[in-house]
């Protein structure tokens, strides 16, 4: 999957077998939130940024929205195929931090993210914003197609706080897109019923 906008090029490679991570987003913190939610949900998963100005926002909205895209193509894949889940939900920590993610993939497109502690609270984290790893947030579900409830809970430190985040981010995916026979073709929303 590629995207392309004035300010970005984005390549997102996924793959279900492999265990295989290579992410280049220009942001180190960026690339470790994704190399987390990835290895969480369970996927390899390849990207590459090229960007004409370094707009840590931008960068990581379109981001979001491309692995999003791209997750997007699976799912339909695997719903039209074999049946899917269509809704997940996860929790995860590191060591303070506690977060918890349920998704919803219905074909709406909504995040809320509750920041609950003082840790999701601060303006940066490492070499971004936390509006941008919310941006990354609300990218994903415009990209997927889906609704994403998410409270960082708790925490102090930001990297420990946002590394719970993604990782329950990552979770939820895995639970979402798990086979489900009885699916098989359609999930409410998007094809088949209601």
């Amino acid at each position: 999957m590629t995207r392309r906008t004035k300010e970005t090029v984005i390549g997102v490679e996924i793959d279900f077998d492999q265990k295989e991570l290579k992410i280049s987003t220009g942001s180190g913190f960026l690339d470790h939130m994704i190399e987390s939610f990835a290895w969480w949900a369970c996927v390899s998963l390849g990207v590459k940024v090229d960007s004409t100005r370094r707009l840590t926002h931008t960068i990581s909205e379109d981001t979001g929205i491309t692995i999003g895209q791209a997750l997007r193509t699976i799912f339909e894949k695997r719903m039209n195929e074999h049946g899917v889940n269509a809704f997940g939900s996860g929790s995860a920590a590191v060591d303070e931090a506690l977060s918890t993610a349920t998704m919803v993939i219905e074909g709406r497109r909504n995040a809320f993210i509750r920041l609950s502690c003082e840790g999701a609270k601060t303006k940066a984290v490492e070499d971004l914003f936390s509006t941008d790893l919310v941006a990354f947030m609300e990218g994903l579900t415009q990209g997927l197609g889906a609704t994403l409830h998410m409270d960082l809970s708790h925490g102090n430190d930001p990297h420990h706080t946002w590394e719970a985040a993604f990782r329950a981010l990552g979770v939820a995916i895995s639970s979402a897109f798990q086979l489900n026979e009885w699916r098989k073709g359609a999930t409410i929303g998007i094809k088949g019923i209601l």
